[in-house]
């Protein structure tokens, strides 16, 4: 399977006013047979592990290209 480039941004309202919001990007190699939803959960899931304030927050953006140019 082919590399990937991905972003992903999140967001989400503090109790106090304002947002806190957060991004990662990084590659991925997909597991064979793996969809492009596959790809975004596995993506979301390792997201929420790295930044847990932002687990359950709105993604604001997501890209998931081939990491060629």
């Amino acid at each position: 399977m082919a590399e990937y480039h991905f972003v992903i941004s999140a967001q989400r309202p503090l109790p106090g006013g304002g947002f806190a919001m957060g991004d990662w990007s990084s590659r991925i190699t997909p597991e064979p047979g793996w969809s492009r939803q596959d790809t975004f959960e596995v993506i979301r899931a390792e997201f929420a592990k790295r930044y847990p304030e932002l687990g359950r927050a709105c993604v604001t953006f997501f890209s998931l290209e081939l990491n060629t140019l």
